[in-house]
């Protein structure tokens, strides 16, 4: 009789599973590391694999935007900005000049970045560490030409590895995947991260487990962070009651929240509150309706440019929101004007290196010092307005003086296609992000110029604490210091409802059910979430007092 094994490790996401395992075997990939080395045909490989790896990042991004939602979704613009760091580039380039192939290059290059974050003996460089060695590998998929191991599994299974990367995590098949464990990782990883948010039983720092147990029946316990591989009848059956329990829980949560989902949310005490989908994409509409969004509370209109080459024209931005709001079928769009700059680069806009991008040339700054670039996209919004509930929204805003100047060129706009004979909502409604202090403490001004406020709580609490929210050994500080930023919004919805306007909010904030009630109690009129969210948000307002 085979005897049972316990592994012990660091639960990182709740739940339980029971199944048999599967070790997750990497496709092998030889670098090629000839004698004969031209160093122009190398670079310009390099040059391709990295611009093919970006555009499958962006994929990723889209992806999980949709699967666990915005802020776990950022991870994968942290690995579009590595892929095009200056310093990895240079690296890479450097080995190249050495005689290396692109492929030697690349694994130098990860091996060299990855050891020095390691050395540091920081837990949140150690995740970052995990980071470079995803990039790096799917750069030397596309230089060697396939994309991995591919292969099927035809029952559901509890995955083990030495590790797995942000990437990999993301592309489990949700259908077959019970849960997973890993010999090493760190809480704060990346992965830890995508695991707790996709709702993935998953165990990490078990050391070595033995290939031995490959299709060996296994019980994962998430919570108690244990993996017992052969179990006994005895711990089968103790188990079993355990899960079959907190099951059960959930489902009837599950369909609570979807017999709620197309009624209005109301609080108790009958305070109406929205609740609208952020949407990344056209691709993304679709699930947010499904899971019964009433509106688009964040439209990101980067999309447009981002996956380009070449500034898109106003037909073709027009044909996009176009294609939206006839998808929406009336409910309200807010499409935010152009929001690059910071951790969003684009080659072809040329923009100026920053010390500090984040407190630099970016979104309404960059629009009303190219007015000609805004105003193709205002044009584009306003066509798309005759066509369904759509309104603009500001990013960045810290002054009266940008939103008037900003009103100027929206009524320029308007003349210019009455002009041409098209068509738009002449009452097309204007709003404003609060995402700065700046923005919250004159607030009252702002109110009296435009219609609707919408809290972007991922830049107000970053620029309020100083605190990179890209930044997990900074995700205490945030956590625990809501305080500020919570009072600035409070701040900001008395100053849009005395001059009888509305206010959402848009960022992560808006997902976290501990502070609905709060919101509620605010007055908050619309609450806007990525899709995953929407149903559990919808639910929390229903029992807000």
């Amino acid at each position: 009789m085979t005897r049972s094994a316990l592994y012990r490790g660091i639960g990182i996401s709740g739940g339980k599973a029971q199944g048999k395992i599967k070790f997750y075997k990497e496709a092998n990939r030889a670098a090629v590391k000839g004698t004969r080395v031209v160093k122009e045909i190398e670079l310009k490989r390099l040059k391709s694999a990295k611009e093919k790896s970006l555009e499958q990042i962006k994929e990723l991004l889209k992806i999980a935007r949709t699967t666990v939602g915005e802020g776990e979704a950022e991870i994968f613009e942290i690995h579009a900005m590595l892929i095009e760091d200056e310093d990895m580039a240079s690296a890479m380039e450097e080995e190249i000049y050495k005689g290396k192939s692109a492929e030697a290059a690349v694994e130098a290059s990860a091996e060299a970045y990855s050891e020095m974050l390691k050395s540091l003996n920081d837990e949140y460089l150690s995740g970052r560490a995990a980071d470079i060695k995803d990039i790096c590998a799917r750069i030397l998929r596309n230089l060697v030409g396939h994309e991995g191991e591919k292969e099927e599994q035809s029952e559901p299974y509890i995955l083990v590895a030495e590790d797995l990367t942000p990437s990999q995590t993301v592309s489990l098949d949700r259908s077959k995947i019970l849960g997973f464990v890993t010999f090493g990782g760190t809480p704060s990883s990346h992965t830890a991260i995508l695991a707790r948010a996709m709702g993935i039983p998953a165990l990490i720092g078990t050391g070595e487990i033995s290939e031995k147990h490959d299709g060996s029946t296994a019980l994962l316990n998430a919570q108690d962070g244990t993996l017992t591989v052969n179990p006994t009848p005895k711990e089968v059956a103790e188990f079993e009651i355990q899960r079959r329990a907190q099951d059960k829980i959930s489902k009837e949560h599950e369909r609570y929240l979807r017999s709620v989902m197309n009624k209005p949310a109301v609080t108790q005490s009958g305070h109406r509150m929205l609740i609208y989908a952020n949407v990344g994409d056209e691709g993304e509409v679709a699930a947010s309706l499904s899971n019964g969004a009433e509106g688009i509370g964040l439209l990101r209109s980067e999309f447009m440019y981002l996956s380009r080459k070449e500034y898109p024209t106003e037909e073709e931005l027009f044909r996009a929101y176009k294609s939206i709001a006839l998808e929406m079928g009336g409910r309200r769009v807010i499409v935010r004007t152009l929001d690059v700059g910071a951790d969003k680069q684009i080659p072809y806009f040329s923009m100026p290196h920053e010390e500090n991008p984040a407190l630099g040339y970016r979104a309404i700054r960059l629009c009303l010092d190219r007015q000609e670039l805004f105003k193709v996209q205002l044009r584009a919004i306003l066509r798309a307005s005759a066509l369904g509930n759509v309104c603009v929204m500001l990013p960045m805003v810290v002054s009266v003086d940008e939103v008037l100047e900003s009103k100027k060129l929206l009524e320029e706009c308007k003349r210019e296609l009455l002009t041409q004979g098209r068509d738009f909502d002449s009452k097309i409604q204007l709003g404003i992000m609060i995402e700065t202090p700046a923005a919250a403490i004159m607030s009252r001004e702002l109110a009296r110029e435009v219609d609707f406020f919408s809290v972007g709580t991922n830049d107000l609490s970053q620029y309020t604490l100083a605190a990179d929210r890209q930044n997990p050994a900074l995700s205490r500080l945030c956590e625990e210091n809501t305080e500020p930023v919570l009072r600035l919004i409070k701040m900001a919805a008395d100053s849009i409802h005395d001059f009888g306007g509305w206010i959402g909010i848009c960022g992560e904030m808006a997902a976290d059910l501990s502070l609905t009630q709060r919101f509620a109690d605010m007055g908050i009129d619309e609450l806007s979430v990525s899709a995953p969210y929407l149903l559990g948000v919808r639910g929390k307002v229903g029992e807000c007092s």
